[in-house]
């Protein structure tokens, strides 16, 4: 089921469980209060780099603002990189649906607390939450310890995504990084199930 974050605001939940799949599986990306990451793995969803790193209708000022807070760890320092790379293809990954049960992501399981939504809201502004199902597994071997659980994984509106892009490097190394410090057979898994990273 798809959701909005306007409407999780709206709700009267205390937390919502987001399965993230990129750059946050990082710790150095986290922002508030959040909870012990738990590693797990969800069905139905394929991983790809398809979604606009620097979207064409984001005004100038929003794109300055996340550059700052977010996009100087990749190496980007000035706003004229962030122009340049407009021009091009480079995207940051996307959870797609695609209604296939063999098609598997792995991610990391945080509870985000209301306090912090709209932080989060601000930050992931161009993604829907879908409630899905996730099993969480042991990071070193994939043993399933706990199934059939659920939580929110973000899915990109389909107005940002485009079909022949490739991973922005130094966003995919970041986020490699980051499935690596969950054992080797996590990120492994990251690595067998994520798509368009090179060019073609």
């Amino acid at each position: 089921m798809k959701s909005s974050w306007e409407e999780i605001i709206a709700s009267d939940s205390d937390y919502i469980d987001l399965i993230w799949y990129g750059s946050i599986m990082n710790i150095t990306s986290h922002e508030g209060e959040i909870s012990q990451t738990n590693t797990v793995i969800v069905s139905w969803f394929q991983r790809v780099y398809n979604l606009k790193m620097v979207p064409d209708s984001i005004n100038d000022s929003t794109l300055e603002a996340f550059r700052k807070k977010y996009w100087e760890k990749y190496g980007i320092y000035s706003f004229e990189q962030v122009k340049e790379l407009q021009k091009e293809k480079v995207c940051v990954l996307n959870c797609m649906y695609t209604g296939k049960p063999e098609n598997i992501v792995n991610g990391v399981l945080i509870r985000i607390t209301r306090k912090d939504f709209e932080t989060y809201q601000k930050r992931e502004a161009i993604y829907d939450l879908y409630e899905t199902q996730y099993s969480t597994i042991n990071a070193k071997c994939g043993e399933i310890l706990q199934e059939s659980q659920r939580g929110y994984i973000l899915s990109a509106q389909e107005e940002y995504i485009i079909n022949d892009g490739h991973a922005f490097l130094p966003y995919h190394n970041f986020s490699r990084n980051g499935a690596y410090e969950f054992w080797d057979y996590f990120w492994e898994m990251f690595d067998e199930t994520t798509y368009q990273v090179d060019k073609k």
